[in-house]
């Protein structure tokens, strides 16, 4: 297919959902920001609409679709676009931003989530947040992802009656990449070029390093001394 063809099909496909992209952008940003329609939905179900949602690009630049959610990328996922409940909170995008099919984002009255730029999910990802999540610049994620900063429920010592924390904020260092069914629970913050093998499980406390493949449930590293490699990349080129 030639890239003129991909770019008619592309924009056909925004346009079967332009009322709720006019509607996304003019709702949540300053009008000089809105008319870009930097925030592109297709096949949208918008549960709520309440929070905030700034865009703060680290070059400074607006552009049309700079952030593109529910689009198909991937096609072992149903093709139904993507759920946005922000019942509050603040959203921020600070960059280029890809979210794909089959794709649930729901967001707590007080978190604050900040996605750095070059954000990309393919498929199935599922965010809970309430107490906080900041993804920095380059974080990915494969195909079915979960990420959690509340397990939405409290626990009590029965010697002490002390109550136990249920949730904490999520930090994502800068070129992480998690493959595909990885976990992401409360108190988490990663180091720096992680690479999260398919199916590992990171919980507070998880030992981590940087420039490593890690995997399973307790976190074990599998291999040193590698990183992605975004110059031969595909996906990392897109």
């Amino acid at each position: 297919m030639t890239f003129k063809k991909k770019k008619i099909i592309r924009f056909l496909k925004e346009l079967r959902y332009i009322i709720s992209t006019v509607y996304f952008n003019f709702h949540y940003l300053p009008f000089r920001q809105a008319v870009h329609l930097p925030i592109v939905l297709y096949k949208p179900h918008l549960l709520a609409c309440n929070g905030k949602v700034r865009i703060e690009p680290e070059d400074g630049h607006i552009r049309h679709g700079m952030i593109r959610l529910g689009f198909r990328m991937v096609s072992l996922y149903p093709n139904n676009g993507v759920t946005w409940e922000c019942k509050g909170g603040t959203i921020i995008f600070r960059g280029r931003c890809l979210i794909g099919n089959d794709s649930y984002l729901s967001f707590g009255p007080k978190t604050n989530v900040d996605f750095g730029h070059n954000f990309a999910a393919r498929a199935g990802l599922k965010i809970a947040s309430y107490r906080g999540m900041t993804f920095a610049p380059y974080s990915r994620f494969g195909w079915e992802c979960l990420l959690m900063d509340t397990n939405f429920h409290t626990l009590c010592d029965m010697n002490t009656g002390e109550r136990l924390p249920g949730g904490g904020p999520v930090t994502i260092g800068n070129h992480n990449w998690f493959g595909s069914q990885c976990r992401v629970m409360h108190s988490v913050n990663t180091p720096p070029q992680c690479i999260f093998a398919m199916g590992t499980t990171v919980t507070h406390g998880s030992q981590m390093k940087s420039y490593c493949i890690m995997g399973g449930s307790p976190v074990r590293v599998l291999r040193e001394n590698v990183m992605r490699d975004y110059e031969h990349d595909t996906e990392g080129n897109e």
